[in-house]
C-alpha cells in the first residue's frame, strides 16, 4: 500500500505511471489525478462523478 507523502496527503492508489491522491485542505477534500505528466484536480463531489464514470465502465 502506498504510503503517505505529508499529513494532509493520501495515496489512495498508484501504478508506475499513475496515481490518486486524497488532499486535504482547510476548505475541503480534493482529489489529484496524476495522469503521465497531467495532473487533474477535483473536488469531492467530481470525483464522486468520476468514480460512477469508471463504474460504468467495468459494467460493460
Amino acid at each position: 500500500m502506498p504510503v503517505d507523502s505529508s499529513d494532509n496527503e493520501n495515496y489512495l492508489a498508484e501504478t508506475e505511471s499513475f496515481a490518486i491522491i486524497e488532499v486535504k485542505e482547510p476548505d475541503g477534500i480534493y482529489y489529484d489525478l496524476e495522469l503521465g505528466m497531467v495532473t487533474v484536480h477535483l473536488t469531492e463531489e467530481e470525483y464522486e462523478e468520476f468514480i460512477d464514470l469508471v463504474k460504468q465502465l467495468k459494467l460493460k
